[in-house]
């Protein structure tokens, strides 16, 4: 529908259930009604400092009273006192600045990753602040060691999942603890795709923790019905014993299809309303409308299938083989087949990702991930298939180690996939026009022990219903804050002004100043003083311990100031380069207070 207006009426509640309260800076357009409530639906007026809520807007034409459906609308929450716009200027402002929103504004479209590491620990990173490692926002201990990680987008968490089957929920937040759920009460192999679904044994259990009985064990599990506006999955298609394949959708409803009784993996594609089967021959099963059947020749044995979000292509492979095939999906026939013969890429496949008109494959040793260009597929010429080098070979990985290619929907306009490079602790974005190797800095570094898998916590106001939107967030710190939805300039922005109960955020900031080595001929004193916002430097007794982090080279170093008789601190590093020279701190803080990272700009 089409809304009407330039502005839209914003609803200003002043607590449950409150009326709507125009903003008089508004005259007409679309009615819009802002609701927060916690995460068991409950609505509340005043969210709590660290824990996540959801945001909850209606969309409706004031001439109609009917819903305003298929927008998409941006989010972002600013800390009153930090704010010097008007919520009507709040859009133009956003779009004029590049779509960089103001620092200290939460972005409900933003991304945070959730990493597993080898000691058994979680950690939680925000991209956004990735300078020199300062983007960490928790590193907790788990109960049991996970064996896959996952999002849980509507609680605005993770899922940690054992191989025992153990589940835990952690929020995206500073200091979060794991809590347990509740488990599938099953034996066998715990199967988890990266949007929360998890199968054991006889039982399906969804995101939002509601279970589903199975006819027969599981054996695979596999995304579905992807959403190209959301740039995300909403159900997963679930292979049982003897080949019956369950699409199953956010509803938990059930849709069997028969495929042949030896089937190792599935692939399912709405709009062909196509279900692919692999079984490790050399042909797949694909089932049209659910009972017309075709048998698709293969040039090499397949036990996996991978199917693009597109819906048009689908790639057979297998992870002991340095191969893949590209099929169509409307004719189930051949397009290509790629065989990775050559030196340094002559290794088995190890997982699948797509982006954007592009396939990528990581290699069985993570060394280089290879760009397939699917719109250069075609019958008779050479595979447009490009390497990426991303770093050395790994050492030896366990099992459940995986997975460490992701398809992001931070990288979803932009068609990146996320590439993780254990022994670097280091994540890459990869584009179908990525050079022949990955800079360090386009990348986001992960403290702890050896990462051996992530998942993607992708935010957003997405539409769940006819004018309904809704999105889930967490804010770190208290005290006043306004929300702000829009549908972009010369659209309609609204607001809505809330409380954070909880302590307010002290940020404190590094000042830097490069001073000779001394007894190091190569080497630079750096000296640090910690600032407060009105630039009162603040004592610090003990010592700093900082990162260091070229922006133009991948040096990185990391070094301890020690306090000055005058007056702030001074580290000593060993030959930097010349250029920018991030600096953060390298020590987790108490709940309220930050120290924000800086930049130094070494000269000869």
């Amino acid at each position: 529908m089409r809304v009407s207006g330039l502005i839209a009426l914003a609803a200003m509640l002043a607590g449950p259930g409150a009326a709507q309260t125009p903003d008089a800076g508004f005259d007409g357009g679309t009615l819009v009604d802002i609701t927060l409530s916690d995460l068991t639906g409950s609505r509340i007026d005043q969210p709590d400092a660290g824990a996540p809520f959801r945001i909850d807007v209606q969309l409706r034409d004031p001439a109609s009273d009917r819903a305003v459906t298929d927008e998409h609308l941006e989010g972002w929450v600013r800390p009153v006192e930090a704010s010097n716009g008007q919520c009507r200027d709040a859009a133009r402002a956003n779009t004029l600045a590049g779509d960089r929103l103001p620092h200290g504004t939460t972005d409900l479209g933003r991304s945070l990753y959730g990493v597993r590491h080898d000691d058994g620990t979680v950690s939680i990173v925000d991209w956004e602040h990735s300078l020199a490692s300062a983007n960490m926002l928790a590193m907790v201990p788990m109960p049991q060691r996970p064996a896959a990680i996952a999002a849980l987008s509507d609680d605005f968490g993770f899922l940690a999942v054992s191989a025992q089957g153990a589940r835990f929920g952690l929020d995206a937040a500073a200091g979060a603890a794991p809590r347990a759920l509740p488990d599938a009460d099953a034996t066998g192999p715990v199967l988890v795709t990266a949007q929360g679904w998890t199968a054991q044994g006889l039982r399906l259990i969804g995101p939002d923790g509601q279970s589903t009985d199975l006819p027969a064990p599981a054996k695979a599990l596999r995304p579905a019905l992807f959403d190209a506006d959301q740039g995300r999955f909403l159900g997963v298609v679930v292979l049982v014993r003897d080949g019956l394949a369950l699409l199953v959708d956010a509803s938990g409803r059930l849709a069997g299809i028969q495929g042949p009784p030896g089937a190792t993996d599935i692939a399912h594609l709405p709009d062909a309303d196509a279900m692919f089967f692999a079984d490790g021959s050399d042909r797949l099963t694909v089932v049209y409308g659910g009972d017309r059947r075709i048998a698709a020749p293969l040039p090499m044995p397949a036990d996996r299938v991978s199917a693009s979000p597109d819906g048009t292509v689908v790639l057979a492979w297998s992870r002991d083989m340095a191969a893949v095939a590209v099929l169509d999906v409307a004719t189930a026939s051949l397009i290509q087949a790629v065989h990775l013969n050559r030196a340094p890429l002559d290794q088995p496949l190890r997982e699948v990702a797509f982006a954007q008109g592009a396939a990528f494959l990581a290699l069985r040793d993570l060394d280089f991930i290879v760009v397939l260009d699917l719109e250069q597929a075609r019958r008779g010429e050479a595979a447009a298939a490009r390497p990426v080098r991303i770093g050395p070979k790994v050492a030896p990985l366990p099992r459940d180690a995986g997975p460490f290619l992701i398809q992001t929907a931070r990288g979803h306009a932009s068609g990146a996939v996320l590439a993780l490079h254990p022994d670097l602790s280091t994540a890459f974005p990869v584009t179908r026009d990525s050079g022949n190797a990955t800079a360090p800095m386009n990348g986001f570094r992960i403290r702890g022990a050896r990462p051996l898998g992530m998942a993607e916590l992708s935010g957003g106001l997405s539409e769940t219903g006819p004018g309904l939107y809704r999105a889930a967030t967490v804010l770190d710190q208290g005290g006043p804050h306004q929300l702000i939805v829009s549908a972009g300039p010369g659209r309609f922005t609204a607001c809505l002004d809330f409380d954070v109960q909880g302590p307010v955020q002290s940020r404190l900031t590094l000042q830097l100043a490069a001073q000779d080595g001394g007894a190091q001929p190569q080497g630079r004193a750096i000296d640090l003083r910690v600032l407060d916002a009105a630039g009162t430097a603040q004592r610090w007794p003990a010592g700093l311990p900082v990162i260091l982090q070229s922006l133009r080279t991948g040096w990185r170093q990391q070094v301890l100031a020690e306090p000055m008789p005058g007056g702030g601190h001074r580290a000593i590093v060993a030959a930097p380069p010349q250029g920018i020279i991030s600096v953060a701190l390298d020590r987790s803080l108490p709940r309220g207070l930050s120290i924000n990272p800086t930049t130094l700009e070494l000269s000869p």
